[in-house]
């Protein structure tokens, strides 16, 4: 095809097809080394999208370029001049294998791709072959190869590198891991740190372990649970959601980067042996090769290809000196002079933000009365997308933190009575709004929209009540002094509700239950009939005329509205923490990469305080329902803290 193109535009295609390949490769390296973080802590779609395009194209531009090479070093009939720019365009074979090697700060899109690891290893294995090819060929053009050498290595390092650390975050080693680092760290950690900061930096490398353990799947023995229960259920709450925000970025770096080496004695050696093999080829190119001998443009790239591995590298160290994982080493080393002075220096630098602090919002109500999508986008299946259009953001504020936190304490207070019973603490997890209702002794009353329901049709009955009873609320003057209070629990009544629907309508998977497609669209058509017509309730019991039917009960039985809204906030909560509970580990792990969910956040405070059915009790002693006696983990944690 391209044969009968005009021989202008041919020259210009045979000119510039590996110049341009080459060049497009270290514009997608550039895209994914600065973007790629940015997914952690930032739930823009639009970031997905350019990570997402830029991580599957990357490879295979390399690898298209790395071929074109090959071949056009393969081309004895080419002239004087073609065949030195062949020479040095010889040299750009060791910068994309480098650019395979891909960079530190992603080596994996989604946790899938690490299973993939024999795959690299096959493709590193064909790649090096490739590229050793190239440069063979010309072996015998001058000071060229003598630069491409150490290039060479360098490429092999970082692309082995990247197979490593797949290979290192698959299932299937993470599932060796054991919980010797926990029990290191806990030790450690005698006495506690005035500073804030320090604190929860120690505290949430010590918890890490037990997070990298339980999500994939295995069960820690009731002492961890006990340990875990006594230190954490002690901190404040301010602390422990910072904790679990160092926690998860641990957990994100360990997945998608090259963190689980470059943290590593290992990794240090081998980045200093690349950065010195990099200078060496630097060195030697700018000092011995003649430049006039070759096109510009061609020198040119070159200089640019050096220029941009040094840029790589430079990001990469600094991404290993600002990061959490070296302010934790600098905490560790304890009270040396310098360590402290470094760990003042890189904590000023250091960003503080850790995941979006965001949470989504999906309103039914709000859908039903926007314009409705055209039926052409729905034949073509773009309707499902249509949903994520309706969802907005809203920062978290610290007084939902702070109330989340607290319910679970108070939840694990209830289940300190016998810590041991994994039965007690199946029946706190397995609560969905029934707990609460029970302690009010009103459980009679609402059982028909609890546990006698699905959960999803459950989400959908309390959301329409929550959306009613904030529509009467807003609706009505209230007396300036109890504004203040009523308001905090309506809010986080509000939200979380819009949460939970969210999560039901935009990620079931974390739910693990279905909402398909046929009985959203049931659902929307019937609250805009309801809405439209303001129809009466009928005798057809959807989810929509039972979330009138809640509503209509909690604003007459529930006659002040600061009790109201206090048991609907309660109600969500435990909505919350069922949904988190029962949220399979992979959906957590999934989430890291959007921005980070409320979700997950919860879950690991659960699973900290104890409020999980993932550990496991291992022993022969007779489980009492009495309060945990003075054991030697008590003794521990009672020193810790009353030093």
């Amino acid at each position: 095809m391209l044969k009968n193109l005009p021989g202008e535009v041919l020259n210009l295609w045979n000119n510039w097809e590996i110049r341009g390949m080459v060049l497009l490769s270290l514009l997608l390296q550039i895209i994914l080394i600065i973007s790629g973080p940015l997914r952690k802590t930032i739930a823009i779609v639009w970031i997905r999208i350019l990570v997402w395009s830029a991580y599957l194209s990357a490879d295979m531009v390399a690898t298209f370029a790395l071929g074109n090479l090959a071949r056009s070093q393969g081309d004895s009939s080419s002239d004087g001049s073609k065949k030195a720019n062949n020479s040095i365009q010889s040299l750009w074979a060791p910068f994309l294998l480098l650019h395979l090697g891909g960079p530190d700060t992603i080596t994996a899109y989604s946790i899938e791709d690490n299973e993939l690891w024999l795959r690299h290893l096959l493709g590193l294995v064909v790649q090096v072959g490739v590229t050793f090819y190239v440069f063979s060929r010309s072996w015998g053009n001058g000071i060229l190869p003598f630069i491409a050498i150490p290039m060479f290595i360098v490429g092999i390092i970082k692309y082995s590198e990247r197979t490593w650390v797949l290979w290192s975050s698959c299932s299937k080693s993470l599932r060796n891991s054991s919980l010797l680092g926990f029990w290191t760290s806990f030790l450690r950690t005698t006495k506690p740190e005035s500073d804030q900061q320090r604190e929860y930096l120690r505290q949430a490398y010590t918890f890490f372990h037990i997070s990298k353990f339980t999500m994939q799947d295995l069960v820690p023995t009731s002492m961890y649970l006990m340990l875990s229960h006594l230190r954490f259920s002690k901190i404040p709450a301010d602390i422990a959601l910072k904790v679990v925000e160092v926690e998860l970025g641990l957990i994100y770096d360990m997945l998608y980067t090259k963190a689980p080496l470059i943290y590593s004695r290992s990794g240090i050696i081998l980045r200093c042996i690349s950065f010195l093999l990099y200078i060496t080829a630097f060195i030697i190119f700018q000092v011995k090769i003649e430049k006039h001998a070759y096109s510009s443009i061609d020198v040119a790239i070159t200089y640019l290809l050096f220029v941009a591995a040094a840029f790589l590298e430079l990001y990469a160290f600094l991404c290993l000196v600002f990061s959490d994982h070296t302010l934790i080493w600098l905490v560790d080393k304890g009270g040396n002079a310098w360590a402290s002075t470094i760990y003042s220096w890189v904590r000023k630098l250091t960003t503080s933000k850790r995941w979006s602090r965001s949470i989504s919002q999906y309103s039914l109500a709000t859908v039903c009365t926007e314009n409705k999508p055209r039926k052409c986008l729905e034949l073509v299946g773009i309707d499902e997308m249509m949903r994520q259009m309706h969802v907005n953001r809203k920062d978290l504020n610290g007084g939902l933190h702070e109330f989340i936190f607290k319910h679970l304490q108070e939840k694990a207070k209830e289940e300190n009575l016998n810590l041991l019973d994994k039965k007690i603490r199946s029946k706190i997890t397995g609560q969905r709004g029934d707990g609460v209702l029970e302690r009010m002794g009103v459980l009679q009353n609402y059982k028909w929209c609890t546990i006698e329901l699905e959960f999803s049709q459950s989400i959908i009955v309390w959301h329409l009540a929550t959306e009613i009873c904030y529509l009467d609320t807003t609706s009505v003057q209230k007396d300036a002094s109890n504004e203040k209070d009523d308001a905090s629990n309506v809010s986080r009544s509000k939200c979380l509700s819009d949460y939970m629907m969210y999560l039901l309508v935009i990620r079931p998977n974390m739910l693990s239950i279905g909402f398909g497609d046929k009985e959203y669209k049931h659902t929307l058509i019937m609250l805009s009939d309801k809405i439209t017509a303001q129809n009466s309730i009928n005798t057809d019991y959807t989810a929509v005329n039972h979330g009138f039917m809640l509503a209509g009960q909690l604003l007459e039985s529930i006659s002040e509205c600061k009790k109201r809204w206090e048991v609907i906030e309660e109600v969500w909560m435990e909505m919350l923490t069922y949904a988190a509970a029962h949220c399979p580990w992979k959906e957590h792990a999934h989430q890291l990469r959007r921005g980070g969910e409320l979700l997950t956040h919860v879950c690991l405070l659960m699973l900290h305080l104890g409020l999980s059915k993932q550990y496991e009790f291992k022993g022969h002693i007779e489980l009492t329902p009495v309060s945990i006696p003075k054991t030697f983990s008590t003794a521990l944690v009672d020193r810790y803290y009353s030093s």
